[in-house]
């Protein structure tokens, strides 16, 4: 990363995710009380430090980045969704991955599953709205209107617009397969971290534990920020962005697809 010498600028939009920030309950090896936002000075250092008592290859990665932009002089932007959700548009990649995850592993196991007994608050943003994010962020900085738009150390956005709990979650997943018969049973089986690891992170404990089972609350301050210094086309498509409704965990858009995708190829799942 380096910034050229010519007249041109360079920044960097880094898409990471709320489990940097995620506690441990299963394992108890982290407890996390605070709610957090994105507005807060200490989040880099926070970072630093929870990646110095537990290496995490997501938190490294960022904390890479906002190193090499300060050093180097280019911007750098840290985007940081919670569980994303919805059907994606693009050509590629168009699922997401908690949701696809428990999914799959129902239909193959017959039974949706549930790590552990925590029901911990954690929040979600929907995969278009999210991506309306993005472009609001990168038009402002290539107009060359991000002058107070912090980046680097202070450069860390928050994405959530609803929160729910793990239950909600793993009983809202049951209810839609149960509903189109790819399960006989709306009962949740809650199982332990060994169990749920093995079924959605290939036996990566860590990685199943801070994204399957852990608490993340994550204000999404700059929402404000944005309100207030953006064209007035921006202000209407914000306002349709973050359209505040409690996420009911009723994954139907993500189902029918990955249904479909099981009776084609089976394999795949």
């Amino acid at each position: 990363m380096q910034r050229s010498k010519v007249d041109i600028f360079f920044f960097m939009m880094q898409t990471s995710g709320t489990s940097n920030l995620a506690d441990q309950p299963i394992t108890n090896a982290y407890h996390e009380p605070r709610a957090f936002t994105d507005a807060s000075p200490d989040l880099y250092p926070y970072l630093q430090h929870r990646n110095s008592l537990t290496p995490y290859a997501q938190r490294t990665t960022d904390l890479t980045v906002i190193s090499t932009g300060l050093s180097s002089g280019v911007k750098t932007y840290i985007i940081m969704p919670p569980t994303i959700y919805g059907i994606g548009t693009g050509f590629f990649n168009r699922l997401t991955i908690q949701v696809p995850t428990i999914m799959r592993s129902a239909l193959r196991t017959g039974q949706v599953l549930q790590l552990g007994a925590n029901d911990g608050d954690v929040e979600c943003v929907q995969c278009e709205d999210l991506a309306d994010l993005y472009i609001l962020m990168a038009r402002r900085v290539v107009r060359g209107e991000s002058e107070d738009m912090p980046s680097g150390a202070r450069g860390i956005y928050f994405a959530s617009t609803s929160r729910y709990t793990w239950g909600e979650f793993a009983a809202g997943i049951a209810k839609a397969l149960f509903e189109v018969g790819g399960i006989k049973t709306k009962e949740v089986k809650k199982v332990g971290l060994e169990e749920a690891a093995k079924e959605w992170t290939g036996g990566h404990q860590l990685l199943c534990e801070l994204n399957f089972g852990s608490k993340y609350v994550a204000h999404f301050f700059f929402f404000f920020f944005f309100l207030f210094h953006c064209h007035l086309s921006e202000r209407i498509l914000l306002g349709y962005l973050f359209r505040w409704w409690k996420f009911e965990a009723n994954p139907m858009d993500e189902l029918y697809f990955i249904v479909s995708e099981r009776a084609q190829t089976p394999a795949a799942v």
